[in-house]
């Protein structure tokens, strides 16, 4: 059984990695990824300094990114480390599933997890959401052991018990230091005792967490300045309309991905997702309502954790704004969700005990969620990265000035985070400004106005040199935006002619020549 369970386990890695693995080599990366390398490139010192101040962000990731660099420096090499973080993801995942489902069940969940295009966008980021995610079913798989099962102690069964508290704590520690929002998963993990009337584990996981909050507080100092850094700019109004949206977005693309980038414009498939997912629940509510199902206490854990951690997404929303709440931010909430919808469908529709063999009407509503899933998976991946790059398309613009560049053409690009990413795909002649100051910009004013931008602005423009007659300027999508490079037009407008223009996946590219004055 061990034996087929590790073979079932790799065949899922193996078809994880063969759409992970070419696309790892082959993409570009974009300004967040280059930020990751900007920040890892001078080993663990440099990666502790620029996590704390530049990144904003909890430092163990990096210094695990840094030390993994030392091997090798490659973009593909750094990816490798994302890549490698899913694999044992899904490899654990498989064992998670198994202890909730039947087992033919638990690999057609645990197929899900491994194809999900979630998952798949995460083995490609040079950024921390991979390895959240493993430390999210790590902390599932502990918590279980630790505060959720109440067999009884046979021989050695209070030592493991014991054993799996210490790992769960130390692991808790390892979460926080990696990523601030797992903390959102520990604070699920309190709520899913007090749900399923878990009294005396509850308590004794308040203690271990406050334990584990004192491990936490030589980074408070820290979290303090990335906190009023993260607010001190102009902040946007908010509203739970907007907040809700966000969330609805990531519930969506969790359950049933379509676009994970979509447009301001429903396209076909999506709008049909929409209305399908809310019939879906619809019915299900129906369902629940007609056959009242004896959900385990296991389904109410998970969806106490999943309702934890939205909710704590949502409080991040009015403290941070919105852009802190991005899909790429809810990684954290991924498994735990993923695993709550499985065992509400298959709990709505099926006797759903672990080793139950299950009936030919089940079998059929496997097959029909599995055809479903299929089309909605491979349209996603196929989305995911359109015309083959990330957003920025760094390569091939890179690519485009070496093959016409000439001497002395200085390239500048706007935004200065977004010249962060050239550099790992321009090796001509030309220097790239800015060349420094790539974190220190915030919104200026309200989103789309003349003066959001207009400090960056002012910094980009004072690092053309002057005695360039020729100079390539790359700007990013927010130029598109109603009134937000105004500034900058009427710079350009009133100094240079615009010689070409060419369009990437949201950057444009122009060729410059300075008027005579």
């Amino acid at each position: 059984m061990q034996e087929k369970l590790i073979k079932n386990a790799y065949i899922l890695i193996f078809l994880h990695l063969l759409i992970a693995l070419p696309l790892a080599f082959y993409l570009n990366i974009w300004m967040d990824e280059a930020s990751t390398l900007y920040t890892t490139e001078n080993g663990i010192a440099g990666a502790l300094r620029n996590a704390l101040t530049d990144e904003k962000q909890a430092p163990l990731y990096f210094w695990m990114l840094s030390l993994w660099r030392e091997i090798n420096s490659s973009v593909f090499f750094a990816r490798l480390f994302s890549v490698l973080c899913s694999a044992l993801a899904i490899r654990l995942f498989f064992e998670t599933a198994r202890a909730l489902f039947p087992e033919k069940t638990a690999f057609f969940i645990a197929a899900v997890f491994a194809l999900h295009p979630y998952l798949i966008w995460a083995s490609l980021e040079i950024r921390v959401y991979s390895l959240v995610i493993l430390i999210s079913i790590l902390l599932l798989n502990y918590f279980n052991k630790a505060y959720f099962e109440e067999k009884a102690m046979e021989s050695g069964g209070e030592f493991r018990h014991k054993k799996a508290r210490i790992i769960y704590i130390l692991l808790s520690i390892f979460a926080l230091y990696t990523n601030y929002y797992l903390g959102f998963f520990l604070a699920g993990g309190l709520s899913a005792l007090l749900v399923t009337r878990k009294w005396s584990a509850a308590k004794r996981y308040f203690l271990d967490m406050i334990f584990a909050g004192f491990a936490f507080l030589p980074l408070l100092w820290a979290i303090n300045r990335q906190f009023s850094a993260n607010t001190s700019g102009f902040q946007t109004e908010k509203s739970l309309v907007e907040a809700l949206q966000i969330l609805w977005g990531t519930f969506l693309t969790f359950v049933l991905p379509t676009e994970m980038f979509p447009s301001e414009e429903l396209s076909a498939i999506s709008l049909f997702r929409l209305w399908f997912v809310r019939s879906a629940i619809v019915s299900l509510f129906i369902l629940f309502v007609l056959k009242r199902p004896r959900l385990n206490n296991k389904t109410f854990a998970l969806g106490a954790i999943s309702a934890t951690v939205f909710a704590c997404l949502l409080a991040s929303y009015f403290l941070l704004g919105p852009v802190y709440i991005a899909q790429r931010h809810a990684a954290v909430v991924f498994v735990p969700l993923l695993l709550f919808a499985a065992l509400i469908l298959t709990e709505s529709f099926a006797s759903g005990r672990t080793g139950s063999k299950p009936p030919k009407l089940y079998k059929g509503y496997i097959f029909s969620v599995a055809a479903l899933l299929t089309v909605f998976f491979s349209y996603s991946i196929y989305t995911l990265y359109p015309d083959t790059t990330k957003r920025g398309d760094w390569k091939r613009i890179g690519a485009f000035i070496e093959q016409n560049e000439k001497p002395n053409q200085p390239i500048i690009v706007f935004t200065a985070f977004d010249a962060l990413a050239l550099p790992y795909h321009y090796q001509g002649i030309n220097r790239i400004f800015p060349d420094e100051r790539f974190f220190e910009w915030e919104l200026e004013d309200s989103h789309g106005s003349a003066g959001s931008l207009k400090k960056q602005i002012d910094f980009v423009i004072s690092e053309i040199p002057t005695a360039a007659a020729e100079i390539w300027l790359v700007t990013n999508e927010k130029c598109e935006i109603k009134e937000s490079c105004a500034p900058l037009e009427n710079f350009i407008n009133a100094n240079y002619t615009i010689i070409e223009t060419k369009d990437f996946y949201k950057e444009k590219l122009f060729l410059l020549r300075k008027k005579e004055q």
